[in-house]
């Protein structure tokens, strides 16, 4: 019965969003809390009360918070003329809306709890508790307090709050391309993207691994997930690792980190770059070429990390079929089409909404072309449902993103908040980075990596404009950290994905996948400081940072490993680590000494393994 019975909304979900897509003006107080009601309504019918088997309480439990979020959006619905039209903070409250809102709001906390785990709604609480009392709190932080009737206003019955627009995002774009991947991943297109990683990297040293990093950026870019990246990606390439010779936490590691890469990666970068584009008032479609240089870097650095890596364990090259692979290729190829239609459709400026229906529907036909990834009327239907589930997991912490958004804007915290950390680091921009790096992780942890952007840039973007960072440098910076935060302990869902695939030690994995990663950890600082890493300045600047900062971390990248050619002594070590840092630094004297240093150290490494070699052989 509750199987069915999500699985109904779920259905009803979909048909509501392709409602808004092709009918068009639907009024933003019927399109959000309708959103919002289908998505809580489907996490109180899938996230039990109690998790027995055929416990009839929990149902009802269950059931009965359905209906009071169902009875609550329709409230809202009913009312939306009424809710658009008045003016907020004058014209009365009635007891319903009063009753109807405070119950909506604790039913959106309890939904999240279920959903997410308590980090989340813990925030939404502890603002919440700030809305309320902030009067009485000391110096920067005071604010004139709200009432109940203040409190429902701004989270129930305006667009200010959880109806907000960071619902919006998920009600207008995200949800639609959580149905694409869904599509993607139901038909040979996703096998595609591990067959072309694997024909790509079959004759390189640690093909295997390398192929893991490709296949999880490919599939990661449209996953919404770092987690299910990882667990999508996971079964098959840690395997292929494993028999390759990796040792298991590092094959852990990579996989962990290339799952969470996946979603920095363009044209799609999971759900989140939507939310960006939204926040800072741009094209989707800037955002992705911003998105490049970047991207490229980090995928980079995690295939220096596994060459030095194969070379030092010595592993083996699997046999591996090309005629095979190439068949596989050929015969879906093809399937590729309908993402290029994407990136086409969203280039030329049509809706994502459109976009996405649009390469959806071409999928799909294009699969009919061949039996063996043909899709029935059933398999469409149990897709469609799969992606509207799926879209649960962004639904949700947009909604209690409102929250505090909301709270942030009607107490002026956004303000407070960049003039406390202005302080603190007393006008330096890296102190105020590093604080913000700190605290963009702590908030991340345990949270989808949207939810984490969302709640990061909120509080933090703010801050960091105010030491004269543009807004999009900003916003990029908080959005790289908070798909980070899947990958540091101690709450690392990325790696903990990982290290249950691999049957690793989980604090063992996740602190390896940082120790991994430690060179990315550094990119966001380099287009603070060059925002030519961005793509924004000449060409010429352009260029220039991304080679010096490539080859920085090809340096970190050996510093890591601990190897080139041979096995690298603790101040080998040292110095490449040094290197790296100089590159790193967007200055043309480091840049120059950094250059310099590293084509040394090269030569005086590749020196050293020919005369080891001399000797041996005499």
């Amino acid at each position: 019965m509750r199987r069915n019975l999500s699985r109904g909304i779920a259905f009803l979900w979909v048909v509501f969003q392709i409602y808004i897509a092709l009918a068009g003006g639907i009024p933003t107080m019927v399109q959000r809390p309708i959103h919002v009601g289908f998505a809580l309504a489907l996490v109180f019918l899938m996230s039990p009360f109690m998790n027995k088997k055929n416990n009839q309480l929990a149902f009802v439990v269950d059931l009965s918070l359905t209906l009071a979020v169902v009875a609550c959006s329709i409230y809202v619905v009913f009312h939306q003329a009424r809710l658009m039209e008045r003016i907020a903070y004058v014209d009365n409250v009635l007891p319903l809306d009063l009753v109807l809102g405070t119950v909506f709001v604790v039913l959106l906390i309890i939904a999240g709890w279920r959903n997410m785990g308590p980090a989340l709604p813990i925030i939404c609480i502890v603002f919440l508790a700030y809305l309320f009392w902030g009067d009485g709190l000391p110096g920067i932080l005071a604010h004139r307090g709200a009432t109940l009737d203040q409190f429902v206003e701004l989270q129930f019955m305006t667009t200010g709050g959880i109806f907000g627009s960071p619902i919006e995002v998920s009600v207008s774009t995200v949800y639609y391309f959580m149905l694409f991947g869904a599509f993607l991943s139901a038909t040979p297109a996703g096998e595609l993207f591990i067959s072309m990683a694997r024909f790509a990297t079959q004759k390189s040293q640690g093909g295997e691994g390398k192929a893991a990093v490709i296949a999880s950026a490919l599939f990661g870019m449209i996953s919404g997930s770092a987690a299910a990246n990882v667990a999508s990606t996971g079964v098959i390439t840690y395997p292929m690792m494993a028999q390759a010779g990796f040792r298991p936490r590092f094959s852990a590691s990579v996989i962990a980190v290339a799952g969470t890469g996946g979603q920095l990666f363009p044209p799609i970068m999971g759900a989140a770059a939507f939310i960006m584009a939204d926040m800072v008032g741009i094209s989707y479609f800037k955002i992705v070429l911003y998105a490049i240089i970047p991207s490229l870097l980090y995928i980079a650095s995690l295939l220096f990390v596994v060459h030095f890596e194969s070379q030092k364990c010595q592993t083996i090259s699997l046999t591996i079929e090309k005629i095979a692979l190439v068949s596989q290729i050929k015969k879906y190829f093809y399937l590729m089409i309908p993402l290029i239609l994407l990136v086409f459709l969203i280039a030329i400026g049509r809706s994502l909404m459109y976009a996405c229906l649009i390469s959806i529907l071409l999928l799909i036909v294009l699969c009919a072309f061949r039996e063996q990834s043909r899709m029935g009327f059933g398999e469409i239907i149990d897709t469609l449902i799969k992606g509207s589930i799926s879209s649960v997991t962004v639904a949700m912490p947009c909604a209690m993103a409102g929250i505090v958004v909301g709270v942030m804007v009607y107490t002026g915290l956004g303000l407070r908040l960049s003039s406390l950390i202005a302080e603190l680091a007393s006008g330096n921009l890296f102190i105020a980075l590093l604080m913000a790096m700190v605290m963009v992780i702590i908030l991340g942890m345990g949270m989808p990596s949207s939810a984490a952007y969302v709640m990061s840039a909120v509080l933090l973007a703010p801050a960091i404009q105010n030491m004269q960072v543009s807004p999009i440098v900003s916003h990029f910076f908080i959005f790289y950290f908070a798909n980070l935060s899947m990958i540091t302990p101690p709450v690392a869902l990325a790696s903990y994905t990982a290290a249950g695939i691999a049957k690793t030690g989980l604090w063992e994995t996740g602190l390896e996948a940082f120790q991994l990663s430690f060179v990315i950890f550094l990119i966001p600082f380099i287009f603070v400081f060059s925002p030519a890493m961005l793509g924004i300045g000449t060409p010429v600047s352009v260029a220039w940072v991304s080679f010096t900062t490539l080859v920085g971390v090809l340096s970190m990248s050996i510093a890591v490993v601990g190897y080139y050619k041979q096995s690298l002594k603790a101040w080998m070590r040292a110095v490449m680590l040094a290197i790296a840092l100089l590159l790193i630094i967007p200055e043309s004297i480091t840049d120059f000494i950094g250059l310099t240093a590293f084509a040394t150290m090269i030569w005086y490494l590749t020196k050293r393994v020919k005369q080891i070699s001399t000797l041996g052989k005499q």
